[in-house]
């Protein structure tokens, strides 16, 4: 029996298999997590209740049906913490890790996921980037953990303390957003503390920013000799958290439910964690649901955008949303070509990108549709939630908690979706992309405009 399982699994494509791989993860996470032991009232957890957390858990989003602090034992919020973990460096990556301490040969159909499963477009040096990230990922997550215990010991004691530390150190760097703080309001309750809204945010931001731009960062160790992509996610980056904030400062200044009341070092403090937050990692440090219509409407938007490909972040990702602009941009001016730092970019990577954005907004507009029309909630409730889903944020209004079963199921397909169905498209785009190049069709008149 198990011979044919091999069998068939080996029949299936890389990108399938990526998928497969996490929703095997989900299932397992889910079957955990309804045990008994996982809560803290020592019940058996609803499988759907279970199911959404290791479905969000896994591809890091942060959306939950219960307050996952009160209701999960030290147990149960461990299992979230490796769901975290294996989900947001991806499955393939831990799998190498086992590998390797192991001493077991990493053979070449493993090296082909491993790469593709991380945003590499070559098998060259795909081990040496795996250890590469591992190291970083723990460092960082290291290095974040002692700077909140200087909060979280003093506060909570030593161990709650320090497990409070590697949870949340780990969540930001993942950009899952989950919080173990047990008063249901995320980090709402630290919003007005520099050293843990900050230290987050930069979790976040290294964590956004990909293993293929870290592993560029550590090779090149020069800003000027950086690939065009790793230049373009890293200037995309810092212009996503300024004028996010900018915006977010100016639609929110008097909005008494939320910054209105607040000093100016505070609204800045607030509208720059809000900044880089919506764009990957779900942290609520101001109430959602609170927002004014036109600042909902702009984290729509960060959340498609998202962060960087090959990263923990979610949305068609950075680089793709900057590769529309400047082919927007190429065509304004009439150019035949999109040239980025005396770099062509090639038709066919530009129609990926396109592709990714027009079905992001296709996929999370018919959800909201759905979700309105089965909860009576308005299109721009059910939009925020949708992308949050979809783009694996995190950020809720208030839908999810008391959503139907069937809004339940919804989301929880979006998340999935979100953190796998993008990178599956992306993976057979890389497998097909060499197909049918020599075949050229005659030319057919479109018109356009």
């Amino acid at each position: 029996m198990i011979g044919i399982f091999k069998f068939k699994l080996k029949k299936i494509n890389p990108a399938r298999r990526i998928a497969v791989g996490f929703a095997l993860l989900i299932i397992i996470g889910a079957v955990l997590l309804m045990l008994p032991v996982s809560a803290r009232a020592g019940e058996r957890t609803p499988f759907l209740t279970a199911l959404f957390t290791s479905a969000s858990a896994t591809c890091v989003t942060g959306l939950s049906l219960v307050n996952v602090g009160g209701y999960f034992n030290v147990f149960g919020q461990a299992i979230i913490l490796i769901l975290i973990q294996v989900g947001g460096l991806g499955f393939m990556s831990v799998l190498c890790f086992v590998f390797l301490v192991s001493n077991r040969q990493i053979g070449l159909r493993n090296r082909i996921l491993i790469a593709q499963s991380m945003g590499a477009d070559s098998l060259e040096g795909v081990v040496k980037l795996v250890k590469h990230v591992l190291y970083i990922a723990s460092s960082v997550e290291l290095i974040g953990a002692v700077f909140l215990s200087v909060r979280f010991i003093p506060q909570y004691g030593a161990l709650k303390g320090i497990w409070f530390s590697i949870f949340h150190s780990v969540s930001a760097f993942c950009n899952a957003g989950f919080d173990i703080i047990g008063d249901g309001q995320s980090v709402f309750s630290y919003r007005f503390d520099p050293l843990v809204i900050i230290t987050l945010a930069f979790l976040i931001i290294i964590g956004g920013l990909g293993f293929i731009v870290w592993e560029d960062i550590i090779n090149k160790k020069s800003l000027k000799k950086l690939s065009v992509y790793s230049k373009i996610v890293l200037i995309s980056t810092v212009l996503c958290i300024v004028i996010g904030a900018v915006v977010y400062f100016l639609f929110e200044y008097n909005n008494p439910a939320t910054i209105g009341a607040d000093s100016i070092g505070e609204k800045m403090l607030m509208t720059f964690f809000q900044s880089v937050t919506t764009r990957t990692a779900g942290f609520d440090a101001l109430k959602q649901s609170g927002l004014t219509p036109l600042s909902k409407v702009w984290g729509i938007l960060m959340m498609m955008i998202g962060g960087a490909s090959g990263s923990t972040a979610g949305g068609v990702k950075i680089g793709t949303f900057a590769l529309v602009l400047l082919t927007l941009y190429a065509v304004l001016r009439g150019k035949p070509d999109v040239v980025v730092f005396g770099r062509r970019i090639g038709h066919r990577i530009i129609l990926h990108a396109m592709s990714l954005l027009v079905l992001w907004f296709l996929l999370t507009l018919t959800g909201a549709m759905l979700i309105a029309f089965a909860d009576g909630h308005s299109v721009l409730y059910s939009m925020y939630e949708t992308a949050s889903a979809y783009s694996t944020v995190g950020l809720s209004v208030g839908i999810s908690e008391n959503a139907s079963v069937f809004t339940q199921i919804l989301l929880i397909i979006y998340m999935f979706l979100g953190r796998v169905g993008i990178m599956t498209i992306s993976v057979l785009f890389m497998i097909h992309s060499g197909r049918d190049r020599d075949i050229k069709y005659p030319e057919g008149r479109f018109i356009i405009g």
